[in-house]
């Protein structure tokens, strides 16, 4: 059984996992939080333009929190990829809603 779950861990190491509202990221370099916000609303105008001006982006100690609303699940899962591949990321918390 410790077998299979270090072969889990291993596989694991390195992706970005979506788990009941949060995202955990296994970004380690390290980068100012002003700095991670930047380039997690720069990555979101790029790829979901019409998301920026409905979701907020705070960083405290590499954990970025997005809040707001979102169209739909595919939206804001793109969303928390994106700012989970921002270098300097150690968690991202979802905060955001779907839009009614």
């Amino acid at each position: 059984m410790a077998h299979k779950n270090s072969a889990f861990a291993a596989a694991a190491a390195g992706c970005l996992a979506l788990v009941t509202g949060m995202a955990f990221a296994a970004n380690t370099t390290s980068a100012s939080d002003s700095q991670i916000t930047d380039q997690v609303l720069g990555k979101l105008t790029v790829d979901e333009p019409q998301l920026v001006n409905r979701v907020q982006v705070e960083t405290k100690d590499g954990v970025v929190t997005l809040t707001g609303r979102a169209y739909t699940g595919a939206e804001a899962a793109k969303a928390l990829r994106d700012a989970g591949s921002v270098a300097g990321v150690v968690k991202v918390e979802n905060r955001m809603s779907l839009q009614e």
